[in-house]
């Protein structure tokens, strides 16, 4: 499966996350804060170029599954085509989802944290919660929407926006062009084989 948009998208995720800039408190942005420090925490200081340990990818790993709703995740990226999932072919698929995404791009945005970030706001949508920042890179200021759910008293990150370009919609329009030539099968057989074609590559680099 092609993943070269959302590995670019993702590398400006990597950037936003690991530098803190000014929470507003009490709010979900000062959630969002704390998260940044915590996946700062973990990581350590990691210079460019330098791979992460087996023990910190471990730690990091933990980390992503407190602070992100996967099912919500992989529920607004399959769209449509969720509705007609049993119950064993969703937890299925949001297994899947959630190993692709730990396993991308995502994963190595250690090296990649060289950008500044400002909150500027928050607002509410429904049930949601967006907290808004900017990141200054390279002399660009790009736009970055946290978006945020309720779960067991806490938020979670359940989407996130980069220059107006969603990672729900990223993944869905793959997903949906996957599904259109062929089947949902399809998607899960290219998704489990993108895995193992992603084990392979990290066993065979050690």
């Amino acid at each position: 499966m092609r993943m070269n948009t959302l590995a670019r998208a993702m590398v400006g995720v990597g950037s936003l996350l690991l530098v803190p800039g000014i929470a507003l408190a009490g709010s979900p942005t000062e959630w969002v804060q704390d998260t940044v420090i915590e996946v700062k925490n973990t990581l350590g200081n990691q210079g460019p170029g330098v791979s992460l340990s087996r023990e910190k990818l471990n730690q990091f790993s933990r980390v992503i599954d407190e602070r992100f709703h996967f099912p919500e995740m992989a529920r607004l990226a399959l769209g449509r085509h969720w509705r007609k999932r049993s119950p064993e072919e969703r937890k299925e698929f949001v297994g899947l989802f959630r190993d692709l995404l730990k396993k991308s791009q995502f994963m190595k945005m250690a090296t990649k944290a060289q950008s500044e970030q400002r909150y500027i706001g928050e607002r509410i949508e429904g049930k949601r919660t967006i907290v808004q920042a900017i990141v200054v890179a390279e002399d660009a200021e790009i736009p970055v929407d946290y978006h945020l759910i309720r779960q067991n008293g806490s938020w979670m990150i359940c989407d996130l926006g980069i220059d107006g370009m969603r990672l729900s919609q990223i993944y869905r329009a793959q997903f949906n062009r996957v599904i259109s030539k062929g089947s949902y099968n399809d998607l899960v057989r290219r998704m489990q084989n993108k895995l193992q074609e992603v084990a392979y590559e990290t066993t065979a680099s050690r």
